[in-house]
């Protein structure tokens, strides 16, 4: 195809070429922003810094323009232009038209290139923490549920439910204002929930459904889970000191069952419970100690001795014996 076209009164015309620099996603999160860089090259490389670049969506109308303001190599650039994708959901078309313009008193031919993107829904998830486990049948807990947006949309005031097994709302709240600190969006509530009633393994489902939000949302659903005992009846002590020395061990971990506790400074964890057979592990880094089993009809002492795990040295595998001395087969 030549370069050249001549027009009616002899004067010559030069085909501009549009491509993108900087190119959107193929996929977008609805009512966010679109960013552009776009480069107009002419064979001839003609310097048209200051032509208007124009992006028309599909009904005609301008949606952002930007003026080629760099120009080397014979080619020419926009800077960054924003513009806003669309708050509904589906594939969308832009136009990037450059019109028809004369520079350095050359005629230079419209350009203009199209633009497809899909926007989709904003994703939210779920977080769920301070699930505290074992819980007494029947009795009352409190945990707490965030909700946050993939792009950071506030969502203050909407609901969460919490459903059971058989998906029936056992509670539901509002999320409050404030982000949770340290966090960018996670948009938290507390919940009060009942423990059921029968003894053993239980599970609640968290459910969010963004209704009322300006832009589309995607729903998001989450589990949790935790033990249901039976009221307590005795307490155990458990006290941790190191073997040989006697030196008591603080924050250890101690669990009795499904049980659990720390030990505190003076190497000592109370734990309650119903009567029945638990085996009881102690656990800390740096520190072993044996398990055992303890059969708790009434309250109950118990001294565990740990002992000190010496450190690996991370240099032994270097380290060499002269005196020693190897041989291979």
């Amino acid at each position: 195809m030549s370069d050249r076209v001549e027009r009616g009164d002899g004067r010559r015309i030069h085909p501009v070429h549009l491509t993108l620099v900087l190119a959107p996603e193929p996929e977008v999160d609805a009512g966010t922003n679109i960013v552009l860089k776009i480069r107009a090259g002419c064979p001839h490389g003609c310097d048209l810094r200051g032509e208007i670049v124009n992006v028309v969506a599909s009904g005609s109308a301008v949606v952002v323009s930007a003026q080629l303001s760099q120009f080397g190599g014979g080619v020419n650039e926009t800077d960054e232009c924003v513009f806003g994708a669309p708050d509904e959901v589906g594939d969308h078309v832009w136009m990037v038209v450059l019109p028809a313009c004369e520079a350095g008193g050359l005629l230079h031919d419209e350009a203009s290139l199209s633009i497809l993107v899909k926007t989709r829904p904003h994703e939210t998830s779920l977080a769920v923490w301070d699930v505290p486990t074992p819980v007494v049948v029947g009795h009352s807990f409190r945990i707490h549920v965030g909700a946050t947006c993939s792009v950071g949309c506030d969502l203050n005031g909407r609901e969460i439910l919490i459903c059971d097994e058989s998906s029936a709302i056992v509670a539901r709240a509002a999320l409050a204002g404030t982000p949770w600190e340290g966090t960018r969006a996670l948009y938290w509530t507390t919940v009060n929930l009942t423990a059921p009633w029968n003894e053993g393994a239980a599970s609640r489902s968290v459910r969010f459904a963004p209704t009322g939000l300006r832009l589309p949302h995607d729903a998001a659903s989450a589990r949790f889970g935790f033990e249901t005992v039976r009221p307590p009846q005795c307490s155990v002590t458990i006290k941790i000191a190191q073997k040989d020395t006697g030196t008591p061990v603080d924050d250890a971990q101690v669990r009795l069952g499904v049980y659990f506790a720390c030990s505190d400074s003076s190497g000592l964890a109370r734990i309650a419970v119903p009567y029945g057979t638990y085996s009881l592990d102690v656990l800390k880094t740096g520190y072993e100690a044996a398990s055992r089993l303890l059969d708790v009809r009434s309250d109950l002492a118990v001294d565990v001795e740990a002992t000190v795990i010496p450190p690996e040295n991370p240099d032994a595998y270097w380290l060499f014996d002269p005196d020693k001395k190897t041989s291979s087969t």
